[in-house]
C-alpha cells in the first residue's frame, strides 16, 4: 500500500505508532511503506531542506562530511512536538550513508522529547558492515527511550567510524528490503 498522497510529510491517522523515514532512492521508502501496511501506523516522511542528489553517490562527499563530522543539516518539513508527542512508539528509518544513518535523520530525532517512547530503528544498506554503528547513532540520541533491539551487540570500534572495523553487527535484525519487512516485524514481535 502506498503512503497516502494527500501529504507524506507530516503525520496522517489516529495511530499511536508512527513511521519516520528518510529515503533517498526509495529503498526506505519501501520498508516504510510496508510497515504502514502491515501496522496501521501513520507515516511521516523526512525532507532535507537543501535536498540531496537524486542519485546519493553525487552527493558523496557532502555525506561524508555530514558523517564524519557529526553535522545536523536542516530539515524542512519538522512535525511540531505536539504532534510527535502523541506517538508511544516511532520506528525511526534511514539509509546507512558513510557508515552511520542520514545526519537529516539525526536532526530529526534530537528536534523532540522522545522519553519513555519506543524507538525501532530500521535501517538500509547496500552491505552489512556498518549496521551496528548506524544503530548505536539512533541509540546515543534516545538515551531515554526504550528501544527494539533492547540491547545491540558491543560496538568493537566505537570511535572510529571512517576505516573498516571488525565486525560487531551479529544478532541484529533489519528487514533488509520491503519484501523482508513482514517477517522482521514477526522476528521482533510486532505482528503475528
Amino acid at each position: 500500500m502506498p503512503i497516502p498522497e494527500s501529504d507524506p510529510n507530516t503525520p496522517l491517522g489516529n495511530s499511536k505508532t508512527l513511521v519516520a523515514y528518510f529515503s533517498a532512492q526509495g529503498h526506505t521508502q519501501a520498508v516504510a511503506e510496508r510497515i504502514v501496511e502491515l501496522t496501521g501506523a501513520d507515516v511521516y516522511r523526512i525532507e532535507a531542506s537543501d535536498p540531496y542528489s537524486e542519485d546519493p553517490y553525487d552527493d558523496s562527499d557532502r555525506i561524508q562530511k555530514e558523517a564524519y563530522n557529526d553535522l545536523r543539516p536542516g530539515v524542512a518539513n519538522l512535525p511540531d512536538a505536539d504532534a510527535i508527542a502523541r506517538y508511544d512508539t516511532i520506528f525511526v528509518g534511514s539509509p546507512c550513508w558513510w557508515h552511520q544513518p542520514a545526519m537529516v535523520v539525526c536532526t530529526f530525532l534530537e528536534a523532540y522529547d522522545l522519553k519513555d517512547k519506543v524507538i525501532i530503528p530500521f535501517i538500509t544498506y547496500g552491505a552489512t558492515t556498518y549496521l551496528n554503528e548506524s544503530m548505536q547513532k539512533i541509540y546515543k540520541l534516545t538515551p531515554h527511550s526504550k528501544h527494539i533491539p533492547e540491547t545491540l551487540p558491543e560496538d568493537l570500534d566505537p570511535d572510529d567510524i571512517t576505516t573498516p572495523g571488525r565486525p560487531d553487527d551479529t544478532g541484529i535484525e533489519m528487514p533488509g528490503n520491503g519484501n523482508g519487512t513482514e517477517a522482521w516485524l514477526r522476528k521482533i514481535g510486532l505482528i503475528k
